[in-house]
């Protein structure tokens, strides 16, 4: 059964930095955790297998607060992989994370949400027990690149499939709770749309390289004093699996 109240799946995609060569988002990600840590908001951390390869200290650490899961090894978009390559990006990737955490990962998330059935079949023949890839609908006036096509705005099982799909789902008129639109759309417009709207099930994401942005950390800080003020519960992905 799913839990009763409203919730909210908060993640970071754990990846290289934007547009440069380099991790200086990973390491400075505690500014975004310690924020985190403030208001005792559990997390999924979406790492891609590069991430882990490099900072295995870092990402033990991160465990002892936060869930791991899986954002492919490379971070290549999926549209652009055969079967056969996807199967390489997850193996890799499994076999890494059971090296270092003597366990599987049970999520998934897609480079910039690019997946399809086939891909969310294979994440299933591989041992994920959830994904959270798809963004059921998006701002109209905005491209979006990644799964095309109606899905529903809760968490749900893909007809005849066992794996959980946790949707990224967006507020009024499908703007998102992530990290580009928290940063670029003053404070004073979520206060009046979840005053007006406050939805059952929403996401709150962002990515590794949000955190050298001090502009970014501020209003994070209180966007999720917001969502604290509308009485939604925290929950990451293996906590949500469990619930549905």
């Amino acid at each position: 059964m799913p839990p009763k109240g409203k919730i909210c799946f908060t993640s970071i995609d754990v990846e290289p930095d934007r547009g440069v060569k380099g991790f200086k988002g990973v390491e400075e990600l505690d500014k975004i955790l310690d924020i985190f840590k403030k208001y005792d908001i559990p997390a999924t951390l979406f790492v891609t297998g590069q991430v882990l390869e490099k900072y295995k200290d870092s990402a033990k650490k991160w465990q002892e607060s936060y869930e791991i899961a899986c954002h492919t090894y490379t971070h290549r978009f999926w549209n652009t992989l055969n079967k056969e390559e996807r199967k390489k990006e997850l193996k890799d990737f499994i076999e890494l994370y059971q090296s270092v955490f003597q366990k599987r990962p049970l999520g998934f998330r897609a480079p910039s949400h690019i997946i399809d059935k086939e891909g969310i079949e294979l994440l299933e023949e591989n041992g994920f027990l959830y994904d959270s890839s798809i963004v059921p609908h998006y701002p109209p006036f905005k491209k979006y690149r990644g799964y095309k096509g109606r899905a529903p705005l809760s968490p749900y099982r893909p007809e005849g499939m066992k794996i959980l799909e946790i949707p990224n789902r967006g507020q009024v008129l499908g703007i998102p709770l992530a990290g580009a639109w928290i940063q670029g759309l003053p404070l004073w417009f979520y206060n009046v749309l979840f005053s007006v709207y406050s939805p059952p099930f929403i996401t709150l994401s962002m990515h590794s390289w949000d955190s050298v942005k001090p502009q970014y950390l501020e209003k994070l800080d209180k966007i999720l004093r917001i969502l604290k003020r509308e009485n939604y519960q925290f929950l990451n992905g293996s906590q949500i699996l469990k619930n549905y």
